[in-house]
């Protein structure tokens, strides 16, 4: 939800009480978890409303810059959205021996895109999302997120259920990354609950191939939020036998967000070797994330004591 307040603006320090006007402060205001809140004041609303699927609003942060909110939660803020965006995206391609062909899931502001084509390797990348009107409004509102990646004719965006995609397509995937809501925002029961269920990720199997990787946000880490987080490395070690979790921090977020990625291979390897593989791997192909750096990426796996010592 969005608010806006009064407060005093002097015109002058020395000018008498009667001299001061008002001015509206617009701010938004957003459920951090069962007892803190977010408030966060903005500069301009630059669209609000609802699509078939959710409600969203841009706004633009003095501090942040332009914001995006997607059923009351910020989903993306321009000053940090890469750091989110590189944690998601690379270490899940650079684990992989030889990443041709990506799917997506979700992924509307185009950012996700943007980070899986800095790969040269990658010939082909499949977003689907069912939202194609809030994929527009990011088109129109923060256009330079996408980098011309929905231009790239390694790039096709599909339209459409997620859960309809992968019973119908006959593409096999090397990597998917999960660019969609996050699990604790998710209600019991609910379509989006279902997708981080283990017959979700079973169905999913169905087209990849034998290699392949999966990479999702998992949402804030903390240890109150660990049971959600291990509801998800629950799912996917069913599905796909080995899980390693990793976080970043997202100023924006205010805190630490997790990731977790899947495979087969990934059973057998401890975070160090996970950490080593990303490193090394980055230095043959000559990649490294630009607002990351290949190091800080490899080290979101080492996470903080706490916090794996919760892991299940």
């Amino acid at each position: 939800m969005f608010q806006s307040a009064t407060s005093p603006i002097a015109l002058s320090s020395l000018a008498p009480p009667a001299t001061l006007e008002y001015a509206t402060v617009l701010t938004y205001a957003q459920k951090a978890n069962a007892s803190d809140s977010v408030v966060r004041t903005f500069d301009t609303l630059l669209a609000q409303g609802k699509t078939d699927y959710q409600s969203y609003l841009f706004f633009t942060s003095p501090v942040h810059g332009t914001c995006i909110a997607l059923d009351g939660d910020v989903q993306s803020c321009a000053s940090d959205e890469a750091l989110y965006h590189e944690a998601l995206v690379h270490p899940a391609i650079l684990l992989h021996p030889e990443p041709k062909i990506v799917l997506i899931m979700g992924g509307g502001e185009g950012a996700t895109s943007r980070e899986v084509l800095r790969h040269v390797g990658v010939e082909k990348v499949v977003m689907v999302d069912i939202d194609r009107e809030f994929v527009s409004l990011c088109v129109e509102h923060i256009p330079e997120w996408n980098a011309g990646a929905f231009d790239n004719p390694r790039h096709e965006i599909r339209y459409e259920d997620i859960r309809k995609f992968i019973a119908e397509t006959d593409l096999r995937f090397d990597v998917v990354i999960g660019d969609l809501v996050d699990f604790d925002d998710a209600d019991e029961g609910s379509i989006a609950a279902g997708f981080y269920s283990d017959a979700f990720y079973t169905r999913l199997k169905s087209c990849l191939n034998d290699d392949a990787i999966l990479a999702t946000q998992a949402g804030p880490m903390s240890p109150a939020n660990l049971p959600h987080h291990n509801g998800i490395r629950d799912g996917l070690r069913t599905a796909f036998g080995g899980v390693q979790s990793y976080a970043t921090i997202v100023p924006s977020f205010y805190g630490l967000w997790s990731y977790v990625i899947a495979g087969p291979q990934l059973s057998e390897l401890a975070p160090e070797a996970v950490r080593e593989q990303i490193i090394t791997v980055s230095q043959q192909r000559n990649f490294s994330p630009p607002a990351t750096g290949i190091r800080p990426l490899a080290a979101t796996f080492e996470l903080p004591e706490i916090m794996t010592q919760g892991l299940k």
